[in-house]
């Protein structure tokens, strides 16, 4: 979890789970969940599970999250559904690092405030409950459940995973040259970084998350299989952008006696140079690396989807989560 956040939910009294970029608990007389985006520092989802007093009428929830939006710089999106609040943030510019941690306790002063000034109740996102509630986690999704409500969606997600299983693995041929045109985006960026005199191995990682989308995009389900023939064509085509690179480079310089396919058959023979050698095998180094680290969170979710279960567990009790009015 990002440092400033981490930090401000420990001085706020919240459990962090360092393992699932999570942080929950009472804050400003309500339960809520801050999730840390796995990929990106400075973005995070927060969530609130509310509704109105059983003798009140229904606050405009919506509209005062939109009017939330306008006012607040990182707050992206915010939604009420089903008993849930739902609020995006994400640091954007340069000042971020400052203002993000702020704006994000302004929110949650706001918002908490705006619930038990209207006398709304902490419950259950779907059948509406105050009482028995636990924070879970199912597929990667935060949830504030009864325990009969979570039984029920977890076993429903159990079903859909299923009937995907009986659908077999998909169009291979399709999933296969999906790969091959999402990795082509990834030549071409490493291609072009290294015209411009940067280290072209950072296309790596576009180059892997473009093949398995492709294959999963043309294939109709990413699955193990699909997974390994992405990683092996984006391996191959790792190796074929640097040729490319180096082909264009000594065009440049010979144009005047070689042709573009003469340049990538003498390639060999510039090889044979110490510095010509380790230029490029420093850069098939760093490419390689990348391209294992773009692929992992995509990878661990397709792995996660096609292992047949359901990643489904509790993660805390609201405690005196039906206390939340008046405080």
């Amino acid at each position: 979890m990002y440092k400033k956040v981490k930090q401000y939910a420990a001085n706020n009294g919240l459990t962090v789970d360092e393992k699932n970029g999570l942080a929950y608990g009472r804050i400003y007389g309500v339960f809520i969940a801050i999730q840390q985006d796995p990929v990106t520092a400075a973005r995070h989802t927060v969530n609130l599970w509310i509704k109105p007093g059983q003798a009140d009428p229904l606050p405009a929830v919506p509209v005062f999250l939109n009017q939330c939006t306008s006012r607040f710089q990182y707050l992206q999106t915010a939604v009420y559904n089903n008993y849930k609040i739902t609020a995006e943030f994400q640091g954007l510019g340069f000042k971020w690092g400052k203002e993000y941690v702020p704006c994000l306790d302004s929110f949650l002063k706001e918002v908490t405030a705006y619930c038990l000034n209207n006398g709304m109740v902490t419950c259950c996102e779907h059948c509406g409950t105050e009482y028995d509630l636990n924070l879970y986690k199912v597929d990667g999704i935060n949830y504030g459940l009864c325990p009969s409500c979570y039984g029920n969606i977890s076993n429903q997600i159990q079903q859909n995973i299923n009937q995907k299983a009986k659908e077999g693995s998909g169009n291979i041929i399709g999933g296969i040259v999906g790969a091959l045109l999402g990795s082509l985006i990834g030549v071409i960026v490493w291609v072009l970084i290294y015209q411009l005199g940067y280290i072209s191995a950072i296309a790596g990682a576009v180059m892997i998350v473009c093949a398995l989308k492709g294959y999963e995009m043309l294939g109709g389900k990413l699955n193990k299989t699909g997974i390994i023939i992405s990683c092996i064509i984006s391996v191959i085509m790792v190796f074929f952008a640097e040729q490319m690179s180096i082909a264009l480079e000594i065009y440049k310089s010979y144009k005047d006696s070689l042709t573009f396919f003469g340049s990538f058959q003498s390639i060999p023979a510039f090889m044979t140079l110490s510095d010509v050698r380790t230029a490029v095998f420093g850069d098939l180094a760093i490419g390689y690396i990348l391209l294992a680290a773009g692929a992992w969170s995509t990878v661990h979710q397709a792995l996660k989807k096609g292992s047949g279960k359901t990643d489904a567990r509790m993660i805390s009790p609201f405690d005196g989560a039906n206390s939340s009015r008046g405080r």
